[in-house]
């Protein structure tokens, strides 16, 4: 295998790729350097325009307009659609709007209408905006051609936060000629400097979903996801604005029904206030106070099965924690692949050992001041019958440095579990340069981390060094992490360890013919012991091809060493032994155009493992009819036989969206799997009444059903009804 990379790695270097497609009276910009600005036209209040999607109100034959767009997506040059972006704006609020032409209008996909539903799967228009120039993130407003909306925060090192939700407001509509639409950002709703000199990072991209056509304002590097603001344009010229007192509350009233059907069944009728308390001390900084925090909205947790040797990493999905959740990452991209060594991971707040603990007050403050970018969050937990009530504390602080690089501290306090006296203190910097090597992106991160406890004190540090872009691509990490390393509020699944990884990709874009890129590499990661002896070795070959429609297929023929030191047990206490083993195998995944309304995301995977074999597909199949519904039904079957024995895992799930407008929704969710044995089942309305007032209603069930004997043995545990309603007063 290792004889085979070298091999690719040569033949690459000996391949030019094919030209790029472009009409010859065409061109294109430089990439490296291209940023271009747009200044918004200033308004009155008076002259703000209705937000309905018609392009009809005064304003827009007066507003600043951009209409210099470039494809990026299947083929890089002049786009086959003409699009104009309108910007304006007044004291309180940014108003955009989109007029996008299209010569076979009846062909424009609006599937989705749910909010914060996948919009990019449709025609639609992405709106982000980096306020405080920092090149690694900001806030995202998408909206599609019939004006459902999806707002997330952008953060450097992962995928944008989707559960971040602003006060906004945005229409479309499809008509003769295209689709237009509009939206209405206030100003309150966002953090920002109001006295920057260069203005705000600005990112505008639409997308043109049955082409698979991606046309951006800025941004123009092929290859560059269209979150990254690595090169953007520039919204200049905002003065003057108003954000009011700066003071937002949110009341919240929760009405809660459960049984618990255990012997003696158990009937529960509450009725809870709480609250969060918003003031922007200054126009980017904003102080956060939560009270007897609500947490029933937040969706059920993908299920999983730990199959390996270490814990298994679950995202983050409460909205509190979520919010201005990039102001707390450390160290980029280092802790994006792999999340050991973490030094602050918010599940370890409100959620301990798998038992959910009431979040009974909490403080955050967030934003910018004075050039330094600033998180802070303070919780004070409930209690339990085994944990007493614990106070839990996390500060980042990060400026910019240099030219384009960045240096940040972190720290933490508190153990969740109140068995220990816990703190750590952490710095990071990252330097980035977009020239590189003729405009190449380049980004170098260090970091260092201290973790104190009353069981000892040991350090983390590493090095990445990353070339991401399209031609080619390559990234190489150092990481070590202490035997005693132990941060109470950071995630740790394997001390001890030195670990080595190297990655590179070659990649192709034909200027004709049905393929869109092409590309191979070799991923390599080397993980010791801290006195180097070798724990765990993966080679991989990897191939990857995308067609114009925008079809995904992946293969990779992996090497892999594994020496196990210490006995540990897959699921059904099936034991693996001490000993070295080897864990070759192939694995390979397609996935289909978003652009049908249908579609599949499978993969399926063959090795060695741990001295015998292991066979994994995961398949999944989504449909989505009409923009009134969406279903999704995934299996999961994971065949494992090693000499001391056998296990089968099994997960289902299926998800069902029904949309009755783009402000009512029903979402429901039901997973089951084999070892557990547990069952289910979570539906959740929203109805968005306007942007500022919201009602939730929501009905889980949770049972136990044997496996062999279904549907027979049904064994309900829990039924919960809950009733919400919100609504956020600005001032």
């Amino acid at each position: 295998m290792q004889k085979l990379a070298c091999i690719c790695f040569g033949l690459a270097l000996a391949i030019t790729a094919p030209g790029f497609a472009q009409t010859e009276e065409f061109s294109m910009p430089d990439a490296a350097t291209y940023s271009p600005s747009v200044a918004p036209t200033r308004i009155t209040p008076e002259e703000a325009p209705k937000i309905d999607g018609i392009l009809d109100d005064a304003v827009w034959e007066k507003a600043a307009v951009i209409s210099e767009f470039y494809a990026v997506e299947p083929h890089v040059g002049k786009p086959t659609e003409d699009t104009f972006v309108y910007f304006a704006y007044d004291e309180n609020a940014l108003y955009v709007a989109v007029r996008a032409l299209d010569s076979e209008p009846d062909k424009i996909q609006s599937r989705i209408m749910t909010r914060d539903g996948d919009v990019w799967r449709d025609d639609m228009l992405r709106f982000y905006i980096d306020p405080f120039n920092t090149g690694l993130g900001g806030f995202a407003f998408d909206v599609n051609a019939i004006g459902a909306r999806l707002d997330r925060i952008i953060r450097d090192g992962g995928m944008p936060i989707v559960a971040w939700d602003a006060i906004w407001n945005a229409q479309g509509q499809i008509t003769d000629e295209g689709w237009s639409a509009e939206m209405i950002i206030p100003f309150r709703s966002i953090s920002f400097d109001p006295g920057s000199e260069e203005g705000w990072g600005l990112l505008v991209t639409r997308e043109i979903a049955r082409k698979n056509e991606q046309v951006r304002w800025a941004n123009i590097q092929p290859g560059t996801r269209p979150f990254d603001f690595r090169q953007p344009g520039r919204l200049v010229g905002i003065r003057d604005i108003e954000q009011g007192m700066g003071l937002d509350v949110e009341v919240l009233g929760t009405v809660t029904a459960s049984r618990d059907w255990t012997n003696p069944r158990d009937d529960d009728l509450t009725v809870q206030p709480s609250g969060n308390i918003y003031y922007k001390f200054t126009p980017s900084l904003t102080g956060l106070l939560t009270l007897n925090s609500d947490f029933s909205d937040t969706p059920l947790d993908s299920r999983q099965i730990n199959t390996g040797r270490f814990s298994i990493f679950q995202p983050e999905t409460r909205d509190f924690f979520l919010q201005d959740a990039n102001l707390f990452e450390f160290a980029g991209e280092t802790f994006g692949g792999s999340p050991n060594g973490r030094p602050f991971f918010s599940r370890r707040i409100g959620i301990v050992n798998g038992q959910q603990v009431d979040l009974k007050a909490g403080v955050k403050l967030s934003g910018e001041y004075n050039g330094v970018e600033v998180g802070m969050l303070s919780a004070r937990m409930g209690s339990t019958d085994t944990i007493d009530a614990q106070t839990l504390s996390v500060a980042r602080v990060s400026m910019d440095v240099l030219d384009n690089s960045r240096l940040g501290v972190i720290a933490t306090n508190g153990d969740p579990t109140g068995a220990t006296e816990n703190t750590l203190v952490g710095t990071d910097f990252i330097y980035r340069d977009n020239q590189f090597m003729g405009g190449g992106l380049f980004q170098a991160t260090l970091f260092y981390q201290m973790a104190m406890s009353s069981l000892g004190d040991d350090d983390s540090y590493g090095v990445m060094l990353d070339y991401p872009n399209d031609k080619w691509g390559w990234n190489v990490a150092v990481r070590e992490v202490g035997k005693d390393f132990r941060p109470a509020l950071g995630f740790v699944n394997r001390p001890g360890i030195r670990e080595y990884k190297g990655r590179w990709h070659r990649r192709f874009r034909p200027s004709d013919g049905w393929i869109q890129t092409w590309q191979y590499g070799t991923h390599h990661n080397y993980t010791t012991g801290l006195d180097d002896r070798l724990q765990s070795r993966s080679n991989s070959l990897n191939f990857r091809l995308t067609n114009r429609q925008s079809d995904e297929f992946e293969l990779r023929l992996a090497e892999e060493y594994e020496n196990v030191q210490s006995l540990f047990f897959l699921p059904k206490s099936v034991p693996v032994t001490v000993g070295e083993y080897s864990n070759d195998g192939v694995f390979a995944r397609v996935r289909s155009s978003f652009a049908r309304p249908y579609g599949t995301n499978s993969e399926i995977e063959y090795q060695k493992y741990f001295g015998g074999d292991r066979l994994r597909m995961k398949l999944n199949a989504n449909y989505r009819p009409s923009r009134f519904t969406t279903i999704q039904v995934e299996y999961e079957h994971d065949n494992i036989s090693v000499p001391s024995g056998d296990v089968t895992v099994q997960i289902y799930s299926v998800e069902n969206i029904l949309n009755f407008s783009p402000r009512v929704s029903v979402n429901t969710q039901v997973q089951y799997d084999n070892i557990s044995e547990g069952f289910s089942l979570f539906s959740r309305m929203r109805w968005e009444v306007r942007p500022e007032t919201e009602v939730f209603l929501s009905f889980g069930h949770g049972a136990i059903i044997d496996y062999d004997t279904f549907p027979r043995d049904f064994e309900s545990v829990q039924s919960q009804f809950v009733l919400r309603f919100g609504n956020r007063f600005q001032f």
